[in-house]
């Protein structure tokens, strides 16, 4: 008995981890097929180019919030969680503003607003959530986010893309509550443990700063894709491409559970006399999820066909799923080196990587002849993301072999 209580206390978490993501992703995933089918073709390309801002918003939502707060666990004071999400929301605004007064044409729609402010809520209940382990309660509240999703746009029929966003935004205001409860969890308390360290403002913009510049790179890949396309006179390529971008989304998430739950003890042991055990389990996790991707490519390539007709209906049964045989590798490898960087403490490396990866992901839509489909988006992407591995593990190599670095006393 003592031996089966050992195996599941080692096994609980990583399993209700990746139950908690394969459970948000699925909400992701209903959230893309409600909308597919609830609105046209054209309404749904203009639709996904307003969730590429949220999803831009998610990637400083990690960098400011989510990965400090999950390595150090807990605020400084009650100011520093709240300046944070602050940040985060103003600067999403901030740039939905830009995008809409530049590059979408007609009036300032306040949906997006509505839409940035909702997700940021739902966003930070679930990064307080996993902090505390509350494991339970975040797979419930990714069920039942799922349920509104599918009630609300189904069952109300918005008659536009704005009536949907604002829909979809009013959805995540509950979540408000989840936060009042489990704030408390997160603030140091007093008085401090010896030897505590807490998150300030200053730490979190400060590691928020470059973590979410590499991670824009790969957003311009792939969000700053769709927002491309979806405000091009042709906003159906947009839709398109975001097809294939959700169908990545479960083996995204997936590999980012693992990848979050084995980072503090890389963390802790990445420059300590315990350093080689943090690179054999490094390892080990990058080859389990390159392999993995690899398996959940090949099923999406044979497969695909047939499950975008059954998930988002006869309007998109033309899509060409070749690039799945061997693009979700490619994307998965990325995803699983990006948790060496952060162990490391070398968000900087990562963000160089991260550059030469969008820029070779730029140069190959300079080059491609106009109109750009979202085919040869997806091989520019695909391209992209290839030649950022190479040099994530080129880099990594050598910051493996570098020395240790000596501990303080």
């Amino acid at each position: 008995m003592a031996s089966f209580a050992g195996i599941r206390k080692r096994l609980g978490g990583p399993i209700y981890a990746v139950a908690d993501q394969c459970i948000y992703s699925a909400s992701q995933l209903l959230l893309s097929f409600a909308l597919a089918r609830a609105l046209s073709p054209s309404d749904f390309g203009i639709a996904s180019a307003f969730l590429a801002i949220v999803s831009f918003q998610y990637i400083l939502h990690t960098a400011v919030v989510h990965e400090p707060l999950l390595i150090k666990r807990y605020y400084a004071d009650r100011s520093a969680a709240w300046w944070s999400w602050a940040l985060v929301a103003a600067v999403s605004i901030a740039g939905f503003l830009v995008w809409q007064f530049t590059g979408f044409p007609g009036p300032l729609n306040w949906a997006g607003v509505a839409l940035i402010i909702g997700y940021e809520i739902f966003w930070i209940s679930r990064s307080i959530l996993l902090v505390g382990r509350r494991f339970a309660v975040l797979c419930t509240s990714g069920i039942l986010i799922s349920i509104g999703y599918v009630a609300v746009l189904i069952g109300l029929k918005p008659a536009s893309w704005t009536q949907a966003l604002l829909w979809i935004a009013v959805i995540q205001l509950p979540f408000s509550i989840l936060i009042a409860a489990g704030l408390k969890n997160v603030i140091a308390p007093l008085p401090a443990p010896v030897g505590a360290q807490t998150l300030t403002l200053k730490e979190a913009s400060a590691y928020g700063w470059k973590a979410s510049l590499s991670q824009l790179m790969s957003w311009i890949m792939t969000g700053g894709a769709i927002l491309l396309l979806g405000s091009s006179a042709d906003s159906a390529q947009g839709g398109l491409l975001k097809i294939y971008i959700t169908f990545l989304l479960p083996m995204q998430y997936v590999l980012l559970a693992l990848g979050y739950y084995i980072l503090p003890k890389l963390a802790a042991s990445w420059k300590s006399d315990r350093r080689k055990d943090a690179f054999r389990l490094f390892i080990k996790f990058v080859v389990f999820g390159f392999v993995v991707a690899e398996i959940g490519g090949v099923l999406l390539g044979l497969l695909g066909p047939y499950l975008v007709v059954l998930a988002f209906g006869k309007n998109y049964g033309g899509m060409d799923f070749s690039p799945f045989f061997y693009a979700p590798a490619i994307f998965g490898l990325t995803m699983c080196l990006r948790t060496g960087f952060r162990a490391a403490g070398r968000p900087g490396a990562l963000l160089w990587c991260s550059i030469f990866g969008a820029l070779v992901f730029g140069a190959c839509m300079v080059m491609a002849k106009p109109p750009v489909s979202y085919i040869q988006t997806i091989n520019a992407m695909t391209l992209g993301f290839a030649c950022m591995a190479v040099a994530m593990m080129a880099w990594l190599f050598f910051i493996m072999r570098a020395p240790a670095a000596p501990q303080a006393r």
